[in-house]
């Protein structure tokens, strides 16, 4: 019997991360949302074609194999043997966030939907968690003109990420996230994400003989959305469980050390948007499966 192979792996932002969206509005360059939801995130194929990227500049054939041959003029196209599912948000940083009585407070923020989800992929038990927003540190926070009365997270709650992190981001800012994390009802999560995402206004610098269009003109300025620095996003992968599946431990090794370093992802690379950090939680090769009578000759 063919078993599935299906794995988690992690997202951590190194710099802004711009996946374009449809529906610009006027000079605001908007980034890529879930339909259902209205959250950024970073499309699968966005993901894939990335890693494509990275793996082809190592070893063209390699990447053929993994990835499948691209279209070809008579139309034949390559199997693939590794899959990538959409990267999504799992915790946001907010940095705008003070907590009455102390200094201004560096964490994390997450919903309900989005760890439940989270648990359900990575086979945890389903976080139960009360209406009301929750955190390590109960207080009140202010962000911008608004105040959000945080309670005690439930004890026993951890909402752990499957496998290790990577030892880059072990000590201060696995211990920083471990001990500032915020739980909002997904109703105020989405009113929140709209002080956590990163916006820079640009200027465009061109020279029109007509005097239309100068710089500092409102036609020549636009503002840039994106996913911030320091959020911590989840995807789903695997390889294809192929009955006559090829030993995949070379291609693995290159495509593993890729996942677990770091690598640029969506547009704008030129101004450095879309580093990140990756790792997952299952670095093991695939398995090799046993070829039944049907496919014996194949």
């Amino acid at each position: 019997m063919i078993q599935p192979d299906f794995r988690v792996g992690y997202l951590y932002s190194l710099a802004p991360i711009h996946c374009g969206g449809e529906g610009d509005l006027g000079n605001i360059l908007e980034i890529a949302r879930e339909s259902h939801t209205n959250f950024p995130y970073i499309p699968g194929s966005s993901l894939r074609g990335s890693l494509r990227n990275e793996v082809t500049l190592q070893d063209p054939t390699i990447a053929d194999t993994l990835f499948g041959r691209e279209l070809q003029k008579d139309g034949q196209m390559g199997v693939h043997q590794v899959w990538f599912g959409d990267a999504r948000l799992l915790w946001v940083p907010m940095r705008t966030m003070s907590l009455k009585g102390s200094d201004s407070v560096f964490c994390w923020v997450s919903c309900h939907s989005l760890l439940r989800d989270h648990a359900l992929l990575c086979r945890q038990p389903l976080p139960v968690l009360p209406k009301a927003p929750v955190g390590t540190k109960p207080g009140v926070y202010v962000v911008a003109d608004a105040e959000v009365r945080v309670e005690k997270l439930p004890e026993g709650q951890t909402f752990s990420l499957a496998g290790e992190w990577p030892t880059v981001l072990q000590g201060d800012t696995q211990k920083t996230w471990k001990h500032n994390r915020i739980i909002l009802p997904d109703s105020d999560f989405q009113i929140l994400m709209e002080h956590s995402l990163w916006t820079q206004i640009r200027n465009k610098i061109q020279e029109d003989p007509e005097g239309a269009n100068q710089v500092g003109s409102a036609e020549v300025f636009w503002t840039d959305v994106c996913i911030p620095r320091d959020t911590i996003l989840y995807f789903t992968w695997g390889y294809s469980p192929l009955p006559y599946q090829q030993d995949l431990t070379q291609e693995h090794e290159i495509l593993i050390n890729i996942l677990q370093g770091l690598f640029q992802v969506g547009g704008q690379a030129n101004v450095g948007r879309g580093w990140v950090q990756g790792w997952v939680s299952n670095a093991s090769p695939p398995a090799l499966q046993a070829k039944s009578e049907n496919t014996a000759g194949v």
